[in-house]
């Protein structure tokens, strides 16, 4: 099956992905929007977690096929390759089947892949 982007429950545009903070399987990321609102996305039990900038990953976004119903910057990549290939690195020493790839990218070059078994929260930043 080829891998698709669907919506999650966070629907937002991203201008600027400004930091990613954290470790021990919690991570935060830092971003403004278009109209210069700042958020922050935190994940839990992250069991990877990848950036790259938009022109290293331009062969990976261009296979994807679109089924997104609203835009946004924050996707989730079904029948991902990366969870496919994490499922073979851990050789059956984790369970795998409530994991969940997510993509996140700013209008700049910034692209973010999450691989988590919790839902994301969005956070306003006064």
């Amino acid at each position: 099956m080829e891998e698709k982007l669907i919506n999650c429950k966070i629907i937002i545009d991203i201008e600027l992905i400004d930091k990613i903070v954290g470790g021990n399987q919690y991570f935060e990321i830092y971003f403004t929007t278009s109209n210069n609102e700042k958020y922050k996305i935190t994940f839990d039990y992250v069991w990877s977690i990848r950036s790259s900038i938009e022109n290293a990953y331009f062969k990976r976004n261009s296979e994807f096929q679109n089924d997104a119903q609203e835009k946004s910057s924050v996707l989730i990549i079904q029948n991902s390759k990366t969870i496919q290939d994490f499922e073979k690195q851990v050789s059956g020493t984790r369970l795998t089947e409530n994991l969940k790839n997510y993509i996140i990218f700013d209008k700049v070059d910034t692209i973010i892949e999450v691989l988590t078994e919790e839902e994301p929260n969005l956070i306003k930043i006064k």
